[in-house]
């Protein structure tokens, strides 16, 4: 258990240290999640007698091949559309104008009182606010021109990201061995059986939100299209890509078309048609694509989500926001295990039997007798100790296609079991000849 817990710790630790730091180390970490993403195909050309730097090169012809793309087709839609939305301007202008205007009217008709207390209320502060406009221009200045030098190092970024990211690739098996090498040799193997859950997570979460996110794209500028929204080539894939921050993508995408929509054609049907596509995207999103794509593995409880994005947001602002739901993810994967630990630990199983059933994940009589026997030592309060054979080499010689084993104090009391009512008197039997 306390082996468990402190390549837990070390993990956290770690990970707050580099977030600590992201902007200093902003193209290691860039770097290395290239390299992370170029692994497997490096790994391909590798197996047959190929540079692992194709596989880097490959990924970044890719990107490179994709942003072209956009270019070139996208582009000058988004461009054709802008300038269809700039004639329709003064029109809407004029509608804004209209509709401010008798809104207005109307609340100093029907709150007399109220509007004159807002108007006083403005008017203060547009009093005390005025003079200092003058120094707060200044000072936008001043910003404007730090992030224009701070450009400088954002294209510097993007130069040193790519070189990083090459080397690592290449290098990345004796980048890993060399870490591993750090690691005391009694923690090692549940450092390394806890990074490749990790990793499997990390693999899958990416693997599946990109593809999430790119069915979203295609379904939300389908939709508006069809209701004829303005921006639509704009406003869909924008809302695509921010799906990569869970519910970011609904609130933008949504709200930019619904006011444009309702602005444009000054009638209700059109927006309820951006409605129903929203909804309807969610609503497949949500029971179809993210069970099919992320999975139960990766799936987070939704107000996991939220808490994720907000202590991402307050702690490290839009990066933070950007990482939250993948690092919420991961540390799900290193609770989890610290849980398990807590839960084999003799403190919290005490000294009463040890009860451990052996399944094979996958196989229905596995999950038949797990219920029932967790049913029975819950009545009891007795813990139980799950173990999935197939992680285990030895274990999967040992019992082969046995499983499920119940054992008891290291005896085994039933396998290869069909009938659960006897797998439960065996069970039982157990245990009151060790209580």
């Amino acid at each position: 258990m306390w082996r468990t817990l402190v390549v837990v710790g070390a993990f956290v630790l770690v990970a707050g240290a580099l977030f600590a730091w992201s902007h200093a180390l902003f193209p290691l970490l860039a770097g290395f999640l290239l390299a992370y993403i170029a692994h497997p195909l490096a790994s391909f050309f590798e197996r047959h007698r190929l540079p692992r730097i194709l596989g880097f090169l490959v990924v970044l012809v890719l990107f490179a091949g994709t942003m072209a793309l956009v270019c070139v087709v996208f582009v000058p839609a988004v461009i054709n559309e802008l300038a269809l939305i700039s004639q329709k301007l003064p029109s809407w202008q004029e509608v804004m104008q209209e509709r401010v205007a008798a809104l207005v009217a109307s609340l100093k008709t029907r709150f007399p009182q109220a509007y004159d207390l807002l108007q006083q209320r403005l008017t203060a502060w547009a009093q005390e606010n005025l003079p200092t406009m003058a120094e707060r221009a200044v000072k936008w200045a001043g910003q404007a021109t730090i992030s224009v030098l701070g450009l400088v190092g954002v294209l510097f970024n993007l130069v040193l990201v790519p070189v990083i990211a090459a080397y690592l690739t290449v290098d990345f098996r004796r980048f890993l061995d060399g870490l591993r090498k750090l690691v005391p040799r009694p923690v090692l193997p549940t450092v390394d059986s806890v990074a490749g859950d990790v990793h499997a997570v990390l693999a899958s979460f990416v693997r599946g939100q990109l593809m999430v996110s790119l069915a979203l794209a295609v379904m939300y500028t389908g939709g508006l299209l069809v209701v004829r929204a303005p921006l639509a080539l704009v406003i869909g894939p924008l809302a695509g890509l921010l799906s990569l921050v869970p519910y970011l993508g609904l609130v933008v995408g949504g709200s930019s078309a619904l006011i444009l929509s309702l602005l444009d054609h000054q009638d209700i049907i059109h927006p309820l048609g951006v409605l129903v596509v929203f909804v309807v995207a969610q609503n497949i999103e949500g029971w179809v694509l993210t069970p099919r794509l992320l999975g139960r593995r990766v799936g987070l409880h939704p107000v996991w989500v939220l808490v994720a994005l907000l202590l991402g947001g307050e702690l490290f602002g839009l990066p933070g926001v950007v990482v939250a739901v993948p690092v919420a993810a991961a540390l799900r994967v290193l609770l989890l295990r610290a849980v398990q630990a807590y839960h084999e630990s003799a403190f919290y199983q005490g000294s009463g039997p040890e009860v451990v059933l052996y399944v094979r994940e996958g196989k229905a009589a596995c999950g038949d007798l797990r219920a029932m026997v967790a049913g029975v030592l819950d009545k009891r309060g007795v813990p139980l100790r799950v173990v999935d054979i197939a992680t285990n080499p030895a274990l999967l010689e040992t019992f082969s296609d046995r499983a499920p084993v119940l054992e008891v104090d290291r005896e085994i009391v039933a396998e290869g079991v069909r009938d659960n009512d006897v797998a439960e008197a065996a069970l039982v039997r157990a245990l009151e000849g060790r209580t």
